[in-house]
């Protein structure tokens, strides 16, 4: 997607963090923006980052709630008109680890993480592919979901991993469209997304709590991200792997499950032609999507 002004964005958790990079790359281009969010604090905050402008929108929005996103993708199209950039960005974690986690612990999480980035594509998808004008799709992994990581976060990356797995197979089928597709896998940044994790499961669950946390010290400015976000976009890059530092560990594990496979097999004639007709509707869908975006 070359050309931004004028066209309108839905960032979901835009109000801090990732989204507000993205929020503030996306109106720097032109773009007509709504950001959504749980918390009214963090709505406070992007309107304050983002003044200035009458291409900003902000929604308080639980990404879990089916009815309320229905009911944010018809505001957003009443406040700009026809959505061509979609962020699935809103992510949250729990405290206990995968093997003591209990349903509520995996309701929580997968029914943000997950439950939210369907719930966008549902009642947005339809009507990015109606306009044809084209577009693109965010959705926001992380490395949690490219790598293995530590117990008290293997419900998180468990969501994550699965966020990766439909935003590959989304590619596909949105390329006939003129739509593309990124997933975006950071490391660390610099947001509150693990110190406000209380307060969004709060706020989630009906009470009242809002206030601010602490800013994650150390990690990438997420101003800088969202300009790395934007660029994707224009280019309809397929991942986006801000953090050169996990190079060499995704390659470790990756090459791990090559060595895995078997060398010596034979495959009867059915098999085989069955696996060469997948791999070849693939690789056409594949190279239909990567076409969209010229250079990657």
């Amino acid at each position: 997607m070359r050309e931004f002004r004028g066209k309108t964005a839905f960032i979901t958790g835009g109000g801090s963090g990732i989204g507000l990079g993205m929020a503030r790359a996306l109106l720097g281009r032109g773009m007509n923006v709504v950001v959504a969010d749980l918390l009214e604090s963090h709505l406070q905050e992007a309107r304050a980052a983002l003044s200035g402008t009458n291409r900003l929108h902000c929604i308080r929005l639980d990404v879990s709630d089916r009815a309320a996103m229905r009911e944010a993708a018809r505001e957003t199209e009443r406040m700009f008109g026809n959505v061509h950039v979609l962020a699935n960005n809103v992510g949250v974690s729990q405290r206990n680890p995968i093997d003591e986690a209990g349903y509520e612990d995996w309701d929580y999480v997968l029914g943000v993480n997950i439950g939210g980035t369907v719930a966008g594509l549902v009642e947005f998808l339809p009507g990015m592919k109606a306009h044809g004008e084209g577009g693109h799709v965010v959705n926001t992994s992380s490395m949690a979901g490219m790598i293995p990581v530590p117990a008290f976060a293997g419900v998180y990356a468990a969501s994550k991993f699965a966020v990766r797995g439909l935003s590959d197979s989304l590619r596909l089928a949105l390329a006939p469209h003129g739509i593309g597709v990124s997933v975006l896998c950071p490391g660390m940044v610099k947001t509150r997304a693990m110190t406000a994790g209380d307060l969004y499961r709060q706020a989630h669950e009906g009470d009242a709590a809002d206030e601010r946390r602490e800013t994650i010290e150390g990690g990438m400015d997420p101003f800088e991200l969202g300009e790395t976000v934007a660029e994707a976009i224009a280019h309809n890059r397929p991942y986006i792997f801000p953090h050169g530092e996990f190079r060499e560990e995704v390659a470790s594990y990756f090459n791990d499950m090559l060595a895995a496979f078997p060398t010596d097999f034979e495959l009867d004639e059915r098999r085989a032609a069955s696996e060469e007709r997948r791999a070849r509707m693939t690789a056409e869908a594949k190279a239909m999507a990567d076409a969209l975006g010229g250079e990657s």
